[in-house]
């Protein structure tokens, strides 16, 4: 192989690093988008309950149909927050589903351990390095490793769907 040709494998080979790293962060991405969707919904079923409160403790006094207008919008905002909750979730499962099959075809069980901590259970480094029980340095060799794997799953998988 002549030299620009190994420049341009190693390159190749980056890229394939780099998206496979990519492609196992889709959970790890969703995972806090669903987070955040279910902390949104809680504030808006505090804003619910507030305003069914309010509503109730007004006793035909005040502007009740404003307040009925405020407690139906805050239902409905509830509603339609609670359904893409829901979906988020829906698309999580499916992410989570897809990435611990490729994952399982790693074939290692220390490898597949240490992605499905960092990637799926959303583990910081330094909680997948203790409970691995190896050296920081042993652990990112090991995730490098897996990286690789994970890479030649999708590369092969990739040819299978065209």
């Amino acid at each position: 192989m002549k030299s620009d040709e190994i420049l341009i494998y190693a390159e190749e080979q980056k890229k394939r690093r780099k998206d496979a790293k990519k492609w196992l962060k889709r959970v790890y991405y969703q995972s806090l988008r669903v987070e955040a969707e279910e902390r949104a919904l809680e504030v808006l079923e505090a804003r619910v309950n507030a305003c069914t409160a309010q509503y109730e403790n007004d006793g035909g006094k005040g502007d009740r149909d404003r307040s009925r207008k405020r407690k139906e919008d805050e239902l409905l905002d509830y509603v339609e927050k609670s359904d893409r909750v829901e979906k988020e979730r829906g698309k999580l499962a499916r992410l989570r589903h897809e990435t611990r099959q490729v994952i399982a075809q790693i074939q290692d069980p220390i490898l597949e351990t240490i992605v499905e901590n960092r990637y799926i259970n959303r583990l910081q480094w330094i909680d997948v390095i203790k409970l691995s029980s190896y050296s920081r340095a042993q652990v990112f060799r090991f995730h490098n490793k897996a990286i690789e794997k994970v890479a030649a799953i999708l590369q092969k998988e990739e040819k299978t769907n065209d």
